[in-house]
């Protein structure tokens, strides 16, 4: 795991802590009823798109295929993404801590100084799944937000002097990395 940050770590910067988000259920306590209600609500949407649009081309000019066969390519993926999302983080996101800056790699490689961490926090969902929150743009999020904005990207501006966002999900709480988060951002 440690050589998937050898080549993000600058020149004698040192890896301090590294690691992967602890194995969840997709559908656990926290995400079960957002994502059956999201799923729900996405298919009566479809339907009712796919609808409307046969209506319409039945009025008109007859129905065209591809744009029903597009619609549902659309409705699709919007369906399997909160088990995409689950799945990226569960299988290709490492987090780690360097002497410097927090990293995560996975769909993006990122990293943020640790002087940018103004504010972070410690939360654990329902299932007990601690995760890091750090920036003024996770203070309001729900804990059922948490793994989807996890896995986007750090709002993380060059020009900005404090990241907006950054999340690290389902953090293995170890003694270690206690004591590292403690050291470098301040969270007990």
């Amino acid at each position: 795991m440690e050589q998937k940050f050898r080549d993000l770590l600058e020149k004698d910067e040192t890896l301090l802590w590294s690691g992967r988000p602890e194995r969840f259920e997709t559908l656990d306590k926290t995400n079960k009823q957002s994502i059956v209600i999201g799923t729900v609500i996405k298919l009566c949407v479809i339907v009712g798109i796919v609808a409307l649009y046969i209506h319409g081309a039945l009025m008109a000019a007859g129905i065209k295929w591809g744009i029903i066969a597009v619609i549902l390519a659309f409705g699709a993926f919007a369906l399997v993404n909160p088990f995409l999302v689950a799945r990226r983080l569960r299988d290709k996101t490492f987090y780690g801590l360097s002497d410097r800056r927090i990293l995560r790699t996975g769909a993006n490689d990122e990293s943020v100084p640790y002087d940018r961490i103004k504010s972070a926090a410690l939360c654990k969902d329902e299932d007990g799944h601690t995760t890091l929150l750090c920036g003024p743009r996770t203070k309001n999020l729900k804990p059922r937000q948490w793994r989807g904005e996890a896995d986007a990207a750090f709002i993380n501006g060059p020009d900005d002097p404090e990241a907006l966002r950054v999340i690290l999900y389902n953090l293995p709480m170890t003694k270690e990395l206690k004591a590292i988060l403690k050291e470098k951002i301040g969270v007990q």
